[in-house]
């Protein structure tokens, strides 16, 4: 009966012994008066069975800097834009050595594969009503912040020594390891290490004046926040720990299973994602290169490194410093490509996460050696269709992502270079650069956007393998 269908078949398995709980983990170090750059380390528990899938930390966040006239300092959109760096060491092994722009990774990825943040307890988009009078208040001209410290905001029914905020989603090997559920009695400590990112990611806005400086694709003229040429803000996290799923289960079966395997392979396999990241300044070509077993899939994107000028049908980005204001997203207003977020309302982007295109008339190809992918170059919005189409298993374009928003903030392009669903398998198909000088380079050609200047930013997704041996030894083939 067990190899029929599911709709005709009356097979059931029954797994006795299992139970589960939810633990709590203070982090080691500090948990309060936690700043940009200092490092947050977590130490899974030992002995068990742990879910990876169920990691979350917990967290309140504001401003600290002090009150004054035109600087509505605020939080990024996404609250996991405060990490800039997650790495998982096991037995003092880096097993997933992270890189420096994690939080970029997660604004890149969720653009074209749809917003995986926790909409209860991530950080709300900037999202207001359009202004008609070229004078419109934002805010209450003061930084945002620790909810619960301010009862005029609604924030009355948290207090201030909870923990609202919560990242429950992760790339890397959190988010892909598989088996999912890790026995950590075969490893060493396992610990994770958070990078908190600089101050670069808040945004500052004078806020209370507003003009209508740029035109849509319908020619519909909307108004901006206008930002200082330069500001300063600082954020602080505090009230910080983190919880996680163990199992236990009441047989030693799987204990056997486990070292029957061990003793047959010499060691247990565990494949996982990797993501390695290069930024540069880009005139036409980025090069690159990467030596690993299986290289996946190839993201890139262009973000703007000054000034980006635009035409009628791309609207204008105004130079910003490392810390401005936001910048509109043209899929929230007024135009024939909108699809559900009415005719009143208009999204702002901080700047360290807006993904441009290069010009009206770009074109995006790789090249690896002496292929060029895809075969023929890719022109504006033709980019999101092949993207689209190389995405990972049960990942789509978001619904409400129109085609001005795109190309404006969303730029984003995937190449897949490992068998379709092959992560649903657990197979590593990528290609193997470990054995030739394999080099690569992002290509564009046409005209960009005249006075305008990007920087490029590639992530290669790789398939790496941590290889747990008896004695708690563990090796990692990237």
């Amino acid at each position: 009966m067990s190899v029929m269908e599911s709709a005709l078949s009356y097979y059931a398995k029954k797994f006795a012994g299992y139970t589960t709980n939810t633990f709590k983990i203070q982090p080691a170090g500090k948990t309060s008066g936690i700043q940009a750059n200092d490092i947050v380390t977590i130490n899974l528990p030992s002995n068990a069975i742990v879910d990876l899938r169920s990691f979350k930390v917990f967290f309140n966040a504001g401003i600290t800097t002090s009150q004054s006239a035109d600087n509505n300092q605020r939080l990024p959109a996404k609250i996991d834009s405060l990490f800039s760096r997650v790495e998982v060491l096991v037995g003092g092994v880096q097993v997933s050595q992270g890189n420096s722009f994690y939080n970029v990774l997660r604004h890149l990825k969720d653009a074209v594969c749809g917003d995986k943040t926790n909409p209860v307890n991530g950080h709300p988009d900037l999202i207001r009503i359009q202004s008609t009078s070229a004078a419109s208040p934002l805010a209450n001209d003061h930084p945002e912040e620790f909810l619960g410290t301010d009862a005029t905001l609604g924030s009355q029914y948290i207090a201030t020594t909870d923990s609202p905020y919560c990242v429950d989603y992760w790339e890397g090997f959190l988010g892909t390891a598989e088996p999912r559920l890790l026995d950590t009695s075969l490893l060493g400590a396992v610990q994770i290490r958070i990078t908190m990112s600089p101050n670069t990611v808040l945004t500052n806005s004078k806020g209370s004046e507003a003009t209508g400086t740029t035109t849509f694709a319908d020619n519909t003229a909307v108004s901006t926040i206008i930002g200082p040429a330069a500001g300063t803000a600082e954020y602080e996290v505090k009230n910080v720990f983190s919880t996680i799923e163990c199992v236990s289960l009441a047989d030693e079966t799987y204990d056997s299973m486990l070292a029957d395997m061990m003793s047959e392979r010499g060691f247990l396999p565990i494949p996982f994602k990797n993501y390695y990241a290069f930024q540069q300044a880009h005139t036409g070509s980025s090069k690159f290169q990467v030596s690993t077993q299986s290289l996946d899939r190839i993201w890139s994107a262009y973000r703007p490194s000054a000034t980006v000028t635009g035409t009628a049908s791309i609207p204008t980005l105004r130079a910003h410093s490392a810390l401005s204001a936001p910048l509109p997203v043209a899929g929230y207003v007024v135009n024939p490509m909108r699809i559900k977020h009415g005719a009143t309302k208009e999204k702002y982007v901080a700047p360290s996460f807006v993904f441009s295109t290069l010009g009206a008339s770009t074109t995006y190809q790789l090249q690896i050696n002496n292929a060029f992918i895809p075969q023929a170059p890719l022109v504006g919005a033709e980019l999101a269709s092949y993207t689209a189409s190389n995405l990972p298993p049960h990942e789509y374009l978001p619904d409400d992502l129109t085609m001005a928003e795109y190309l404006l903030t969303s730029n984003v392009a995937c190449t897949r270079l490992n068998m379709i669903n092959s992560e649903d398998n657990r197979i590593v198909s990528g290609l193997d650069t470990r054995n030739s000088n394999v080099m690569c380079s992002l290509n564009s050609t046409g005209t960009q956007f005249a006075g305008s200047s990007f920087d490029s930013i590639i992530f290669l997704e790789c398939t790496s393998e941590m290889r747990v041996s008896s004695g708690r030894q563990v090796v990692v083939v990237n």
